[in-house]
Order: structure tokens, then sequence, then C-alpha cells
């Protein structure tokens, strides 16, 4: 399925970054991120999931390969030019470090942003229970209208949509068996993530041998929205350094980087 995709920015040298938001999001998630992107050089595609932002809800059984499956097709139509650079944040992690895996040639550097480590069932349960009751008693009131924009696009998502990253998704682990990529991968997380403990992505992380790790204390789930200029920094630092290392491979190959605390 052909999605919702804006191009932002102009072919330079630099890599086309693809960006993909998370779970009850849209692409408007990242305009900070575009601007500081653009600025930089880099052209950006910025894709609605299915039922996401502008993007169509067929109401059909979605898991992760259709997933996949959507954004390739897009960008396929969209012009992208490979490698690109993937920027993830949560599901969206999960699409970019699964492409990145099955399709390597892809990949110029994976930059995944509060990536689940194991999606637990109580979640998924609690999840479940808020899109029966409570998600519907918020969209058909007054107060709907009065929260921020994460908090309004995450209500304004297509029902089917939801249901189905729930259904598909309560099983995810790449703790016990983590992705293999040949590219650099670029881990942030929040300190205080419920939907994505930290401990998991620390965990990941010492068992993919060519990532970082950036976290960031005092935040949560989505520390992007309120630590923007240095999350947008982070993003800067890492694709600078993964165009030196891919540059200059074989001779340098990507080593076990350091991971750093945001203080």
């Amino acid at each position: 399925m052909k999605l919702s995709l804006s191009v932002v920015g102009e072919t330079s040298e630099k890599p086309d970054v693809v960006l993909i938001h998370g779970t009850g999001s849209s692409s408007q998630m990242w305009n900070s991120q575009v601007s500081m992107l653009t600025d930089n050089g880099h052209r950006c595609f910025l894709i609605d999931l299915r039922g996401h932002g502008e993007s169509h809800e067929p109401e059909e059984p979605t898991n992760l390969d259709v997933h996949i499956e959507d954004v390739l097709e897009t960008l396929e139509h969209g012009g992208v030019r490979y490698p690109a650079a993937f920027l993830g944040h949560s599901l969206g992690s999960i699409i970019s470090l699964t492409i990145a895996e099955r399709h390597p040639e892809l990949a110029h550097t994976l930059l995944l942003a509060a990536l689940p480590g194991r999606v637990h069932k109580p979640i998924a349960s609690v999840f479940k229970i808020l899109l029966k009751g409570p998600f519907q008693a918020m969209r058909g009131s007054n107060f709907h209208s009065r929260l921020a924009w994460r908090e309004r696009t995450l209500l304004s998502t297509n029902d089917f949509s939801l249901n189905q990253i729930v259904d598909n998704f309560h099983g995810v682990d790449l703790i016990e068996k983590t992705p293999e990529v040949d590219c650099p991968v670029h881990l942030s997380a929040g300190r205080f993530d419920p939907v994505a403990p930290c401990h998991h992505i620390v965990r990941i992380h010492k068992t993919m041998p060519n990532s970082t790790l950036r976290i960031f204390e005092m935040a949560g789930h989505n520390f992007m929205d309120y630590n923007a200029d240095s999350f947008n920094q982070w993003i800067l630092e890492k694709l600078s350094a993964s165009l030196e290392s891919v540059q200059s491979r074989p001779e340098q190959p990507v080593k076990r980087s350091e991971q750093v605390v945001d203080a």
C-alpha cells in the first residue's frame, strides 16, 4: 500500500533521511528535526503509517511485514536515494531496524529513538482496555481539543490501526534475538520510558557491536519533544560520524562505541 509521503529538501552528497513515527503519532512529530536536517543538507522523506496522519486505513490484517512493504513501496514511488539514513521512533524504530536487517543495501545509518526491546503483554492489555473505554469518552468531549498535539493525535488515530499494532506487536522481543545489521546503529533512550524501558535498550546496545547509545535523563517515551535541541544535536553528530565511517571502510570499520548519558 502506498502511504502518505512528504519530501522536503534538495538532493545533495549527503544521504537522504527517512523519518518513521511511532504508534498513534504522525509525520508531523518530526517538524523540528526536518528543519534541522534540511538546513544541514539532507533531503527528508516523511511517512505516515497506515491509519495515521494522512494515510488511509484499509482495515486489513497489519503485521510488521505489512508495515515494511508499505514503507518500501512508498519510498520506491517517492524516489528515495539508497542507501538512506532511517530515523525512527518506537514502532518506527522497529520498522527501520528490520528493514536494515532484511535489506542491508538500503540502510546507510540507523537512528533509533525509544526502540521497544520487548513489549510486555500487560502493557498491551492495558492499552486495549483504554481503547475500548476512556479513549472513546475523551474523543467525544471538549477535553480532546484542549490536549497537547501528541495526545490529540493519538486520540485521533484510527481505532483499527491501533488495535492491529497492539495485536501484532505484543510479542516483539529484540533482547533474546537482537537483529544483526551491517550499518552503524545509534540508539537513544529516555531514562524513565515506560514503553521502551531504558534497561532493555542498554541490553540491546551491549549485544549490537556497531551501536552507540545516548540516554536522556529525566525523560520518558517522547523525549525528543522536550529535548529537541540536544536530540537534534545527537542526530547531526551521529549522521556525521556514520558518514565518515562508511566513507572510510574497509580500512576503518565501525567499532563498538560509547554509552553516553545526557545530564
